[in-house]
């Protein structure tokens, strides 16, 4: 079969490896640049062609982060593979497939169709997420599923963890829906009368409110880990970029007033930080790029009594 693999990040450049890794054969690679990802704010961008070039595959880069027919107007193929790029394919790019163009999501189909589906699925506390390839169509993640496999959410997991562990499973359930496409099977169609869509979310939405509880603050944080831009808070007149959190003690600053955001403890591992249930431990944290936490025990900054979300927003940013 000839293959056009359309990516731009590194879930698909995991899957890349792994679909060369058993045998796969990929005519075409299709990208962006640089430049390109920076411009449109792409989350896990990875330049592939390197890995390409050592595979002794074609690498198509795009200088805008759309692909038309007219991109690869010369291309013939069997089957066009989307992994990883976070743009909807016009339907000249998806009739080009002889056989069939294929793409990955994750979800609980067809709940979660759309952007972050990561994100959102440890926002909402979930235990588990469903990865599947579906045959494309013009609208985002809804067509007819060739394979699904459940992939475990634990309480230790954050988005990068999930994030490589989808990608795996995505990387073979690829390879399943290429060997039905092969054998010419159909996919199973969704019931979209149940579907939900999940909306996109910004840098912004990574604002923390500390009157949630503990597990939400913790569920929060490790949502939006790396690569993601991740959550934040206002102390002291800077944004802190909170890496990594866990709940502190519920038995623990039960006499303490309760003032959401309100540091009451300074630890060489980290800060205690008062929420709407009981304390949250902050481990991991950094300002302007540089490591905050864990602390330099003998810095004179007096952090106890102080109180984060108060939203003093440096001149210039919004």
């Amino acid at each position: 079969m000839s293959i056009l693999y359309i990516t731009c990040a590194e879930n698909g450049l995991i899957g890349l490896e792994r679909l060369l890794r058993r045998g796969l054969s990929i005519d075409r690679v299709v990208t962006i640049s640089k430049a390109t990802a920076e411009k449109n704010a792409v989350s896990g961008f990875v330049d592939v062609g390197p890995f390409c070039s050592n595979a002794g595959i074609p690498v198509s880069t795009l200088e805008g982060y759309r692909l038309t027919r007219e991109d690869v107007k010369e291309a013939d193929f069997d089957a066009v593979v989307v992994n990883g790029w976070n743009r909807l394919l016009d339907a000249p790019i998806i009739k080009m497939a002889r056989l069939g163009a294929v793409g990955v999501h994750a979800g609980h189909p067809p709940i979660g169709l759309g952007r972050a589906p990561l994100v959102w699925n440890i926002l909402l506390g979930k235990s588990d997420i469903e990865v599947y390839t579906f045959l494309l169509s013009t609208q985002a993640d809804d067509g007819d599923i060739l394979a699904c496999r459940p992939v475990e959410i634990t309480a230790h997991d954050n988005v990068r963890t999930l994030y490589e562990k989808v990608a795996v499973v995505g990387a073979d359930l690829i390879y399943e829906a290429i060997e039905k496409l092969r054998r010419g099977e159909r996919g199973i169609p969704q019931n979209l009368d149940f579907a939900i869509h999940y909306q996109k979310r910004t840098p912004a939405d990574g604002l923390i409110d500390f009157r949630m509880s503990e597990t939400e603050i913790y569920n929060f944080v490790r949502a939006q880990s790396r690569p993601y831009p991740g959550a934040f808070s206002y102390l002291l007149g800077k944004r802190w970029y909170f890496h990594r959190v866990m709940p502190f003690d519920r038995f623990a600053f039960r006499n303490v007033r309760r003032e959401p955001g309100l540091i009451v403890d300074v630890l060489p591992s980290g800060l205690v930080i008062l929420t709407g249930g009981a304390p949250i431990w902050l481990l991991e944290a950094d300002v302007d790029g540089a490591l905050r936490v864990p602390l330099d025990m003998t810095s004179d900054v007096k952090l106890i009594g102080q109180r984060f979300g108060q939203l003093v927003v440096p001149v210039g940013e919004k």
